[in-house]
């Protein structure tokens, strides 16, 4: 049986305090667990992908996209997504599957289009109230043969889909060439208005690009129109964007994408990529590099993370795949640097193939490892039912709140539960460890809403409260509120984006947490 997951109302992202890395609480979603009772088959592969969506129906808690890409609806592995509504002990309230003849999505998928292979939430892009979420299909057929695609979905807050837009070989507005099994679509990423023109822009990652050698891989910035058509793109490879001949065949450069926000404080985002075949140290141990970008989409300078460079003096194993999945949390013990999520879902536990595992990586502003923690089970408290081939860690994501504690989602799509490879997604707890009643009783802890916020947002409590500052992800301060008269703070004319926002109290003691404007 496992613990209750308390997920506090109204947040998303992770607060910036200091707290311990400890696993507290943890919840299994699979197959006729954790209240999921999607008609899951063999092979489905659910979790393959797994993204935190914000509250997208409103009851205050936050919600999860999953994906299962070898999902037969309406075809031989076309693939689907499921918009997963949590309740307060973190299980599944209730489900939105959207695939080929669910969910009021009208796109053509095909056999073999392996929709979901990735999932990002991209807040509302067009400011006209719904969501968008990136949704990949790394195999899709448009053009030629698995030259991949990238879906933008609008949704409505039921977790269907109101609208869509496609971007591939042949469809919105997108000219690279793509070649055979160039998989365009691995992975996309929200990587705010990067060249400034006043709508947000996105990074599209195909792993097996053939730039410089056989599967180098690669990554496209594509600076998109106000409906979703690219507008210009800059490509990022072992020959073009600024890299300059560092990757190796069969890297998969692109593998994942993570916006990791300014870390180096040139005004200017941050991303983070992954490369899981990455041969540093022993076969296919896998590496992440840190990018530090110019407003153009091209790499000013770069760090790698992997078994022999940044820093990073983890055990690993051949075949680990570290890189496959990465994520930001945030500064998680307020010193001031950001940590990050990584994924090694072929990490070797007493010799068990494909274990899994997953580290949240304390960064320097240079890139380089500071510290870091590890996960899998049997470590940092975590004691859930993880079994060989598994795959845990495949995918991970920032997910939510409980009182002062971060969440995460973490995908092991190759989970055995109630049949072969059904899948399962984790849903984790850092923080001190507590009582179920202790648990409880710290529910009361101040927090914002509503989050994502449009126009303003409240206090649950404002007694006690001296004012509040909101920083951009840059580190400047915006905007200042000393008045403490009215529970309601306007943000209405703030750049769509994400923020920190700063609560500081009359004791002295202060809370942050991250923002998202739309």
């Amino acid at each position: 049986m496992y613990k209750a997951l308390y997920i506090i109302a109204f947040l998303f992202f992770n607060p910036i305090i200091a707290q311990t890395y400890d696993v507290t609480i943890y919840e299994k979603i699979g197959f006729e667990i954790g209240g999921f009772d999607g008609a899951l088959d063999n092979e489905d592969w659910f979790g393959y992908s797994v993204e935190g969506i914000g509250d997208l129906n409103g009851d205050g808690f936050s919600d999860v996209a999953v994906s299962a890409i070898k999902d037969d609806d309406g075809g031989f592995n076309q693939g689907a997504i499921y918009i997963l509504f949590l309740n307060l002990e973190g299980s599944v309230l209730s489900f939105q599957k959207i695939s080929d003849t669910e969910g009021g999505f009208t796109g053509q998928l095909d056999e073999w289009d392996v929709f979901g292979t990735s999932i990002s939430y991209l807040g509302d892009m067009n400011n006209d109230g719904l969501i968008e979420i990136g949704v990949g299909a790394e195999y899709d057929g448009d053009g030629g043969y698995w030259h991949g695609a990238a879906w933008i979905l609008s949704l409505n807050s039921d977790g269907t889909v109101s609208s869509h837009a496609k971007i591939s070989d042949t469809v919105g507005g997108f000219n690279a060439p793509l070649g055979d099994e160039d998989v365009f679509g691995t992975d996309i990423e929200n990587i705010g208005d990067l060249d400034g023109d006043g709508f947000l822009d996105i990074a599209v990652s195909a792993r097996r690009d053939p730039d410089g050698g056989s599967d180098r891989g690669a990554v496209y910035i594509l600076f998109l129109n106000g409906d979703f058509t690219v507008r210009d793109y800059q490509k990022i490879s072992d020959i073009q964007g600024g890299l300059n001949g560092v990757l190796e065949a069969g890297d998969y450069f692109g593998g994942s994408i993570a916006n990791i926000g300014d870390i180096n404080g040139d005004g200017i985002i941050d991303l983070a990529v992954g490369a899981y075949r990455d041969d540093d140290g022993g076969l296919n141990r896998g590496a992440v590099y840190i990018l530090f970008m110019n407003s153009n989409g091209t790499v000013n300078n770069f760090q790698k993370i992997s078994n022999t460079e940044g820093n990073f003096n983890a055990e690993f194993n051949d075949d680990m795949f570290f890189g496959k999945s990465i994520d930001l949390m945030g500064d998680l013990n307020d010193d001031q640097l950001f940590e990050i999520a990584v994924g090694a879902r072929g990490y070797q536990a007493d010799g068990a193939r494909n274990f899994g595992a997953f580290y949240i990586l304390n960064l320097n502003t240079d890139g380089t490892v500071n510290s870091y923690v590890k996960y899998t089970e049997g470590l940092q408290h975590f004691h859930g039912n993880i079994d060989e081939e598994d795959s845990f860690g495949f995918s991970v994501s920032s997910l939510g709140i409980l009182t002062e504690k971060t969440c995460i989602a973490v995908g092991a799509f190759s989970d055995n539960e109630g049949g072969f490879e059904k899948g399962s997604v984790w849903i984790l707890q850092l923080g001190e460890i507590l009582s179920i009643e202790e648990v409880v009783s710290e529910s009361n802890a101040i927090f914002i809403y509503p989050n994502p916020s449009k126009n303003s947002f409240s206090l649950n409590e404002i007694d006690g409260v001296s004012d509040i500052q909101i920083f951009d992800m840059n580190g400047r301060k915006v905007v200042n509120y000393a008045n403490m008269n009215k529970n309601l703070f306007d943000v209405s004319y703030l750049p769509i984006g994400e923020y920190i926002v700063n609560i500081y109290m009359e004791n002295n003691n202060s809370n942050s947490f991250k923002l998202i404007k739309q």
